[in-house]
């Protein structure tokens, strides 16, 4: 543990994650307003439960997030800097990014085909998690100074490349697949976090 003179006092602390809770709140809205609209338009929506998958995926990504950015006020003082809140500010926008392409605004005419979305913006989706992903295991080496070689670090780098998988074979299929896979997975690890809040 890092001496607390070394670290952020809380008010600062609060200053900088700040940005990052707006944009983890835009997520979740953004995934809570989207199901809101699905369900009250469901005679123009076809559903299907990849596509449930991995909303639930992004969802918990966003949660698991906003409880792992707790640890941040451990960083030590110097590496506070303007573009380490840019650094910070690329995850959760990431995530946003995947969670805009995965949840379309309804079109004003016709029906919205949920499985088909896998179809027409599956590698750009897959990418935007890949990212998120990357940037989730370096901002835990390089501000959290967590050590290179953990359980944790080799679990990353493996959903990382589930991922790049889905963006070199985006289908439907593809997404079925994965989501099958990456949901447990994802429960798992987000079960493991021990984040205490003192």
């Amino acid at each position: 543990m890092l001496d607390s003179a070394d670290t952020l006092e809380l008010g600062a602390f609060k200053h900088v994650v700040v940005p990052i809770g707006v944009v983890i709140g835009l997520g979740v809205a953004r995934i809570v307003n989207s199901l809101s609209q699905y369900l009250q338009q469901r005679e123009r929506v076809a559903f299907s439960w990849p596509h449930a998958v991995w909303s639930t995926i992004v969802f918990l990504e966003f949660v698991g997030l906003w409880w792992i950015s707790w640890g941040l006020r451990h960083v030590q003082s110097e590496l506070w800097t303007y573009f380490a809140l840019i650094f910070l500010l690329i995850g959760p926008s990431l995530l946003y990014l995947s969670a805009t392409l995965l949840l379309p605004d309804l079109p004003e005419a016709g029906r919205l085909d949920l499985s088909e979305r896998f179809e027409t913006m599956g590698r750009s989706f897959f990418l935007a998690m890949a990212g998120f992903m990357a940037w989730l295991a370096c901002s835990e080496l390089l501000l959290l100074r967590e050590p290179l070689w953990l359980p944790k670090r080799a679990s990353q780098g493996a959903m990382t490349l589930v991922l790049l998988l889905g963006a070199a074979r985006p289908s439907r299929l593809t997404a079925a697949v994965l989501g099958a896979v990456m949901l447990p997975w994802l429960i798992v690890a987000l079960a493991t976090i021990r984040a205490r809040l003192a």
